[in-house]
């Protein structure tokens, strides 16, 4: 029989301006049945208090980038799956939320 290998899977969160959705994305991803990932957040150039409450999630799971440029979606999210350490990635909006068997 074979082993079960538990492979780790990158979620890819692109935020614009996401306050008001940011947390419960988050808390979507951290609630998955699933516990092998890492977040990546792309913050595309926010003006509002993202930051500030992706900061208080405290999980190492969580990878924040904030843009220099504000740039389209598909570039931002090209450039989210560059910081991805896996080889397994899954998209996710920043105002969109997972049930916990999605992984």
């Amino acid at each position: 029989m074979m082993d079960s290998i538990k492979y780790k899977v990158s979620v890819i969160i692109n935020s614009y301006n996401g306050r008001g959705f940011i947390a419960d994305c988050i808390k979507s991803v951290l609630n998955q049945t699933y516990d092998n990932f890492e977040i990546i957040i792309w913050d595309n150039k926010s003006t509002d208090n993202t930051y500030e409450i992706i900061n208080k999630f405290n999980d190492p799971r969580i990878k924040y980038y904030y843009s220099s440029s504000f740039d389209n979606l598909p570039t931002a999210r090209n450039k989210a799956i560059k910081k991805s350490s896996t080889n397994f990635i899954a998209i996710l909006d920043v105002d969109d939320k997972w049930n916990k068997d999605k992984l």
